[in-house]
């Protein structure tokens, strides 16, 4: 195995310029081969980071711009005479936006009360959300059976909307010129589970978070949206931020607005003109901060404790 190993390695160097088809193949077997002996091992944790790290750096290279992995964009409610700077752009954080929970800590009360414990808490301030949640599920798969599918696809359906959040954002939809998003530290298998639940996927038309595979054996592995190390505010497997950036080329919308809770969000929110809005949830970590960080917005600022709260401090500052 050491040796197809080798021999697997040595292919693709000598295949860095050649078709993305075929190396994309003996990156696979590459993979399978490496993940052979670390199954072999005993060090789980290790063969998951190795996992984690294979599958977003070399499964998914560069080159091909991470999009093997990304989630697909929903149809858009524009239409053909729209003109530049004639649209709205809402863009929604998830988790204790949208969410009243974090859903990563919600799938983590999956696991026995012991094994919720200090040592597995520590994961967060080491390695990362996304570290952590794969951590959680491998354990979850490997020790107590749980199947992704099911018991976390119900887990995710069962955390409450924020109160007051989908009267807001089906008031919204109504308005043809509004277009809803959400930008997430979060993945695509929670949020997608969590929106059908409700029937409240068709009022995004965009949906921008981290990856998630489900795997032949049917453990559910999270993905990173991107790597990136050029702003701090961020993880380094999304950068809100940069996402915003991408969305607002073409000058289409003439507003947006971000409603969010935690710090990442100040990153996209720092990207906002006059004009635009932030609304950022009182009593959450991003609101804690703002003594701080206030002076670095340029746009104006709505602070929501529910979504009924929110629906009436933000309605009248929309450029309808």
């Amino acid at each position: 195995m050491h040796a197809s190993l080798i021999n697997a390695t040595k292919m693709l160097w000598s295949l860095k310029s050649r078709s993305l088809n075929i190396r994309i193949s003996l990156y696979t077997y590459l993979y399978l081969c490496a993940l052979t002996c670390c199954i072999k091992s005993k060090w789980s944790y290790l063969s998951l980071k190795f996992k984690m790290w294979f599958i977003s750096k070399i499964v998914v290279p560069r080159s091909a711009g991470s999009r093997l992995w990304r989630c697909p964009s929903r149809q858009s409610q524009r239409g053909e005479g729209d003109h530049v700077g004639s649209r709205i752009l809402v863009a929604f954080d998830f988790d204790q936006t949208i969410i009243q929970q974090d859903s990563y800590l919600a799938v983590s009360q999956l696991l026995p009360k012991a094994r919720r414990n200090i040592s597995l808490l520590q994961i967060l301030p080491k390695f990362g959300w996304q570290t952590y949640i794969n951590f959680v599920l491998q354990l979850l798969h490997e020790k107590h059976k749980v199947d992704s599918s099911t018991s976390v696809g119900q887990q995710i359906r069962s955390i409450p909307a924020v109160p007051g959040m989908l009267h807001l954002m089906r008031r919204l939809n109504r308005t043809p010129t509004v277009d809803m998003c959400i930008i997430s530290d979060a993945n695509w298998f929670f949020i997608s589970e969590w929106l059908e639940s409700y029937g409240i996927s068709c009022l995004f038309t965009d949906i921008k978070t981290n990856a998630a595979c489900v795997q032949a054996d049917g453990m559910l592995l999270i993905l990173p949206y991107e790597d990136q190390i050029g702003c701090d505010l961020c993880t380094r497997n999304l950068c809100k931020g940069g996402v915003l950036q991408q969305m607002r080329r073409g000058e289409v919308y003439k507003q947006v607005i971000y409603v969010g809770d935690s710090c990442n969000d100040l990153c996209p929110m720092k990207s906002l003109r006059p004009g635009d809005v932030a609304c950022i949830r009182i009593g959450f970590e991003l609101h804690s901060k703002m003594v701080a960080h206030g002076k670095m917005l340029s746009c104006s600022v709505v602070g929501w404790r529910d979504g009924h709260e929110l629906e009436k401090r933000l309605l009248s500052r929309i450029a309808w």
